[in-house]
């Protein structure tokens, strides 16, 4: 594994940040994806495109797969949607995450597991989960097994001020910390253990990262916080699922708004998420075992 570069991380920003919305504008949403699939090729991805259609007209989902050694493993999915709503230019929502995703991509470039690896760049999250709700219909079509997914949701935004964070009602905030520094890590019932294996392992592998864990009743469908984003449709399939984000409205000010800018992030944050998910999905894919002579 190679470390994550700020620099790099920070390339991909600035190629992102821009209002990226079918409707309003498409133009750069498509280069936005186009981006993307340069980005995956170059980490030697077998990367394609897959065309969403919606409400008469179509986006791409950008999926770049690291084929594992063991077909019957299944494969793990690692995401981010790439969209934007009207109005905003997406610094933190969701530029930090694609550019999270990007940079895992090539920190792994060189890496072997045993389990399939799909970095996924959907579309038209904005929208109900247009993009990955697609995508998981195309794989009930005969694409493989998901064995895992992981949702990059909004992951630049840090303050480390008390009482910064805030949480929904049904948490109790008295076990969390008050101030938004830290990352999170959100699942369901059915995917606790992943939860609990994500953020115990990016817990040990960056000390300076502060990590914390919410695992929701049930199937998570009557939280509304913790169902905004592409985690959900897999949530709804029973595939394993979780979310790592910053906590998005219930700490960065800027959620949605055209405030919500390159200047607001610590990439430096980003950067530690990165190193975390990659020190993870070296653990969880496994390495293939050596042929015996």
């Amino acid at each position: 594994m190679q470390e994550p570069n700020l620099k790099i991380i920070e390339k991909h920003l600035t190629h992102l940040v821009r209002e990226r919305n079918l409707f309003t504008t498409p133009d750069p949403l498509a280069r936005a994806g186009e981006y993307i699939q340069d980005q995956l090729q170059s980490a030697h991805l077998s990367v394609r495109q897959e065309t969403v259609p919606f409400e008469g007209m179509q986006s791409m989902n950008i999926l770049g797969l690291k084929k594992g050694a063991d077909a019957s493993a299944g494969t793990f999915v690692l995401a981010a949607h790439y969209d934007t709503v009207e109005g905003s230019p997406g610094a933190d929502d969701n530029a930090s995450a694609v550019s999270a995703l990007l940079e895992t991509a090539r920190c792994l470039e060189n890496s072997q597991f045993n389990q399939s690896l799909l970095f996924a760049g959907f579309t038209l999250e904005e929208y109900g989960f247009v993009g990955s709700r697609h995508f998981l219909k195309q794989s009930e079509n005969g694409r493989g097994n998901i064995s895992g997914m992981i949702s990059l949701e909004m992951v630049g935004f840090c303050n480390s001020e008390a009482g910064s964070q805030n949480y929904p009602p049904y948490v109790d905030s008295t076990q969390y910390p008050d101030s938004g520094d830290f990352i999170a890590v959100v699942g369901n019932e059915p995917s606790a253990t992943l939860a609990h294996s994500l953020a115990d392992v990016m817990d040990r592998a960056v000390p300076t990262l502060p990590v914390e864990k919410l695992v929701v009743p049930g199937l998570g469908d009557q939280f509304r916080e913790v169902t905004l984003s592409d985690h959900f449709p897999f949530w709804e399939k029973n595939i394993p699922a979780v979310m790592v984000t910053d906590t998005a409205f219930l700490r960065n000010p800027n959620y949605h708004l055209p405030s919500d800018t390159l200047d607001t992030l610590d990439i430096g944050f980003i950067g530690k998420v990165t190193k975390g998910i990659c020190k993870f999905l070296e653990t969880h894919l496994g390495v293939p075992q050596k042929v015996q002579s």
